[in-house]
């Protein structure tokens, strides 16, 4: 059944929403090239399979997930619970809290995966509290209508949109909205469009949900309803 109210937000444009911790990658130590291991990762989770993809060569094992997270920088002494319950570590990669990981269990995220990520100091060894999850949103559903939208900005690169977010404006008083086509995403909770740069969407349900448990972006939650047709 197609969704009656779609969401999204730009958040992921908003580099308040970075937290210095980096995600440490299975055999990056022995690895001859670590470097380059970790940029083919991220340039990977970045690429969203249609979902005819999945499974590619071009996907994400399981067993490529990080094993642990990190603190960047040797002085950092924040603690991450104050990043919130959804944020993107180093290379942009997306990490949510207990809490956020406990409550996308009664939704429906697809293929999308959640997998668990301890968090030591920047000496990488020694454990730090907390209950953190790597999130790779491998869901990929083509629902944005941009020449009914507001905000999008063709690209140079084919049927890819840039996005504004309502802070870049001229007009205080104008806000963007999206217009979306729910039936593309089916009962998903959570996903993205590919051709929109740096967009989730959030179901009604997802995100009422979050705001009654309290549960927030690092910025700040920024929703913005869709126009469904």
């Amino acid at each position: 059944m197609a969704h009656e109210k779609v969401w999204d937000s730009c958040f992921l444009q908003d580099l308040s929403n970075v937290a210095y911790v980096t995600l440490h990658l299975p055999g990056s130590d022995e690895h001859p090239d670590p470097l380059a291991q970790t940029v083919n990762f991220a340039k990977r989770y970045s690429y969203v399979l249609p979902a005819n993809l999945l499974g590619s060569i071009q996907d994400i094992n399981v067993d490529e997930y990080p094993d642990y997270m990190y603190h960047t920088y040797k002085g950092s002494v924040k603690p991450l619970s104050q990043s919130k319950d959804l944020f993107f570590a180093k290379n942009g990669l997306l990490v949510v809290s207990g809490a956020m990981f406990d409550l996308l269990q009664a939704f429906n995220i697809g293929a999308s995966r959640l997998r668990h990520v301890l968090l030591r100091k920047h000496d990488q060894k020694t454990p730090l509290e907390g209950r953190w999850y790597f999130l790779h949103i491998r869901e990929n559903r083509n629902c944005l209508i941009p020449e009914r939208s507001t905000g999008v900005e063709r690209t140079r690169a084919a049927d890819r949109w840039d996005v504004k977010p309502d802070s870049w404006s001229r007009d205080p008083n104008e806000t963007f909205q999206f217009c979306v086509a729910p039936t593309a995403a089916a009962d998903l909770d959570l996903w993205y469009d590919s051709r929109a740069r740096s967009v989730l969407f959030f179901s009604e349900r997802l995100k009422e949900a979050i705001e009654r448990a309290g549960l927030s972006f690092k910025s700040g939650n920024d929703f913005r309803a869709c126009k469904v047709v």
